[in-house]
């Protein structure tokens, strides 16, 4: 016979359409999501189960959110009290939302922050047996704390990060008008880095990536309109895909080491530490091919776009959620 503590350890309470599963009375309440939720404040975790879809508008979450495997969450309007984390093909989409937690995405489809902003950190991570397909895109977002991308796509527009950025073996990592007040660190990107009319308060590194490098540069993979300001070092090295650098503001020292081909220098640069290292001079490039940083954001565009109206649609179908 079980004893009353077994009992309520697994009760189930259904108010108003709102599922809630009670763990043992001192822990909180997880809620289920499935379908359309709107303005109410859920007292405790949330969760999207596997394969499910749920969409917020106006709803506040206190505790943790879990978006299972294959699940979807749209959230419009929200705030989100705690962490979220985004599982193995998972998709989390915010617009005009406030994450006061760290975002935590395990070879996850992707994360999309529009006008939202991420009080702590985000973290991109690869699941296990999950291939680098996943993407971080943030515009017109904001990152308390810091970014560390090992998984995917990372693209950023119009976006402003408290901490540090570290990218270490995603497929690319663009910052496009973006604010880093900590580091950043780029290494061993596969398709590389493009960084265009942006600042880095502290120190920069770009060490051992593959694809070709544009550092405040435009060249053959896209044009970058505007100045880049770095505060501190800014170094090249190890690098395989090629690197350019112009229109920049360095107040630190700038270094190349054992780039090959040698890392390009432009002459629209203002450096007011040491220039160490190899540096050839930067060509001018009259003709370009159509940009490949554009394509790389139509192409995160439409996978986020699909995935969104697949899920509206079938939380939709779903009915309410609360």
């Amino acid at each position: 016979m079980k004893s009353w503590s077994a009992l309520a350890s697994t009760t189930v309470l259904a108010l108003g359409g709102l599922t809630f599963f009670a763990a043992p009375a001192h822990a909180d309440l997880v809620t289920s999501c499935v379908g359309v939720g709107g303005a109410v404040t859920v007292p405790g975790e949330l969760v999207v189960p596997a394969g499910k879809s749920c969409t917020l508008e106006g709803t506040t979450v206190e505790g943790e959110v879990t978006v299972r495997k294959g699940a979807d969450l749209v959230v419009i309007d929200g705030t989100l009290n705690s962490s979220v984390t985004v599982r193995h093909n998972a998709f989390l989409d915010t617009k005009d939302t406030e994450i006061k937690g760290t975002v935590t995405t395990r070879g996850a489809y992707g994360a999309y922050l529009d006008e939202s902003e991420a009080g702590r950190n985000v973290r991109t991570l690869k699941g296990r047996g999950s291939k680098n397909e996943s993407f971080l895109y943030t515009i017109d977002s904001k990152v308390g704390g810091n970014i560390n991308a090992t998984h995917g796509d990372v693209y950023f527009v119009g976006a402003s990060v408290g901490g540090n950025i570290a990218s270490k073996g995603t497929e690319y990592t663009d910052l496009y008008d973006t604010e880093v007040n900590g580091n950043l660190h780029i290494d061993g990107n596969r398709l590389g880095s493009v960084f265009c009319h942006g600042e880095v308060h502290g120190n920069a590194s770009y060490t051992g990536n593959v694809g070709p490098l544009q550092i405040g540069a435009s060249g053959k993979d896209g044009t970058c309109r505007g100045v880049s300001y770095w505060g501190g070092n800014v170094e090249v090295k190890g690098n395989a895909g090629g690197a350019l650098i112009n229109d920049n503001i360095i107040r630190g020292n700038l270094v190349g080491q054992n780039n090959d081909p040698v890392a390009q220098k432009g002459a629209n640069n203002r450096i007011r530490g040491e220039v160490t290292g190899e540096f050839a001079d930067m060509p001018t490039f009259t003709t370009r091919s159509a940009p490949a940083t554009d394509e790389r954001a139509d192409e995160i565009e439409g996978k986020a776009s699909e995935r969104r109206t697949a899920a509206k649609s079938d939380a939709e179908d779903a009915g309410k959620a609360f």
